[in-house]
């Protein structure tokens, strides 16, 4: 189950979740907003519809005006057309045209009036109350329209009006003769429906439901299959970095990012591939300087020691062939003298091929690895020596080696210039930093007036490359101790 949750955890179902929510996200609000727009549009044209009511009513002028362009009018069948076409709450308006539908009807109507040019009542339904005045039955925003119906006004936008509180549409119609002259208003006031109240209804809600679910469900399949495909690239992409960057790890940087493309990867790709080719210079040409460092300093080693030894023992051997026939006691100890030489040269050989060959940290700590080398070398110069620990941790071999290095020039230097009769190593781990101090009794120096040699500078670079530092501390008679320190990576 752990390993099933943790794949939405990569960055490929990342990215591919995130088009998936965005998608669906975005559909969401295009179905709202084109819902919201398409309820304003319906609300509009609703509204608006309020003068188209007027020229549908055209008809009545007709049916009306036949009643009363008499002389006296007909109010009697004035008054029984209006209560035939007045039926409950519908209005049915009789058309003219023989291309058109027999009647109109008109839903929710409140009432249907006739009046004079003088505002007079006529006929009224529902109900035969002709004693009120109209203006009573007339909400507000009817009012102007009504008197301009009264003047003879067939304009539809200035004889129909809207009550928003109750969405009450009212309608006006002038009655004309045959000489064009006002014979009366009819009055027309019927419920208009809300398109935002209707629009936003339960029914209406639910109606939309699986509409809008299929929409969800479709956007997010969609993003869910395009987000995949999308991410699919980049994580293949950033994962031939992340193996190729493993690689160069273990030193292998001969490896390269293979990415062509333009985008950011492409060039981080490439700026990764121009570092590696960098570090491989840098690596070859500090295994170089490496190279040639050491055979500088095995060049002087041998120099000073073998060198020497050698030809003082070929001083000695001519001597005891010169004296050989006239004194052979004096030749004998020449050749006893040479033959010293020649194990002294031989130790100092020995010393010097387990430095180039430093096998003793091979399957070892540097702790174990001293303290065979230490045995070793005390056995060779007859120089007692110990090695002592505190805090003891395991190093990192890319420091082990230069400590070691360290350590092996020390107790050459120890061996060569001290006159040393004892020697102590001790090593020591504090929580951010590591000490290793070499202290013999020897007869020390100036530290002021003595140029260091090559082998402390040599110590010196070492220790800088691994951003420690080397100190000495060191009295004529009263022997030397060196520190060698390195900060420690918590």
């Amino acid at each position: 189950m752990s390993n099933f949750f943790g794949r939405f955890r990569t960055l490929q179902w990342k990215l591919t979740l995130s088009y998936t929510w965005v998608t669906t996200a975005v559909a969401a609000a295009v179905f709202f907003i084109i819902f919201m727009i398409a309820a304003w549009l319906v609300g509009f044209f609703l509204s608006d519809m309020a003068s188209a009511f007027q020229p549908v009513l055209r008809p009545v002028e007709s049916q009306i005006a036949q009643f009363l362009d008499q002389t006296p009018p007909d109010l009697v069948g004035l008054r029984a057309w209006l209560d035939s076409s007045q039926q409950g709450d519908e209005f049915r308006v009789e058309s003219d045209s023989p291309t058109s539908a027999s009647a109109i009807r008109f839903s929710d109507v409140s009432f249907a009036a006739v009046v004079d040019p003088a505002g007079q009542l006529l006929a009224f339904e529902p109900g035969d109350d002709l004693t009120q005045p109209i203006e009573t039955h007339l909400f507000a925003e009817a009012l102007p329209a009504y008197e301009q119906a009264l003047l003879g006004e067939t304009d539809p936008k200035l004889v129909t009006a809207v009550q928003p509180e109750t969405n009450d549409l009212f309608v006006a119609v002038p009655i004309f003769g045959t000489e064009r002259e006002p014979l009366g208003v009819f009055l027309l006031v019927m419920d208009l429906p809300s398109a935002q109240t209707d629009l936003f209804t339960t029914n209406t809600v639910l109606s939309i439901l699986p509409l809008l679910l299929a929409v969800f469900a479709v956007a997010g399949f969609t993003g869910t299959i395009f987000g995949f495909i999308a991410s699919r690239g980049f994580s293949h992409r950033l994962r031939r970095l992340t193996e190729t960057a493993e690689s160069w790890s273990q030193g292998d940087f001969s490896a390269y990012v293979q990415d062509n493309s333009g985008d950011e990867i492409g060039q981080l790709a490439r700026r990764l591939n121009q570092m590696a080719e960098q570090l491989q210079n840098l690596v070859h040409t500090r295994s170089e300087l490496a190279t040639l460092e050491e055979r500088n300093r095995l060049a002087r080693d041998l120099h000073d020691s073998v060198k020497q030894q050698v030809f003082a023992t070929t001083m000695q051997l001519g001597a005891a062939q010169a004296m050989l026939d006239d004194d052979p006691a004096a030749a004998k100890t020449h050749l006893q003298e040479a033959e010293h030489l020649a194990r002294q040269a031989q130790q100092e050989l020995t010393g010097l091929i387990q430095e180039l060959r430093p096998t003793a940290l091979e399957g070892n700590g540097l702790v174990d690895a001293l303290r065979g080398y230490t045995e070793d070398w005390s056995r060779r110069t007859a120089i007692a020596a110990k090695v002592t620990v505190a805090g003891e941790r395991p190093l990192p071999l890319p420091v082990e080696q230069p400590l070691f290095r360290v350590a092996q020039e020390a107790l050459a230097n120890v061996a060569r210039h001290s006159a040393a009769q004892t020697v102590t190593i001790h090593l020591a781990w504090q929580d951010d930093a590591f000490t290793m101090t070499i202290t013999d009794d020897g007869s020390g120096f100036d530290t002021g007036a003595t140029a260091y040699g090559m082998g402390l500078s040599s110590m010196q670079e070492r220790l800088a490359q691994l951003n420690g530092r080397l100190t000495i501390h060191s009295t004529p008679g009263q022997g030397t101790q060196l520190s060698a320190t390195l900060p420690l990576q918590s």
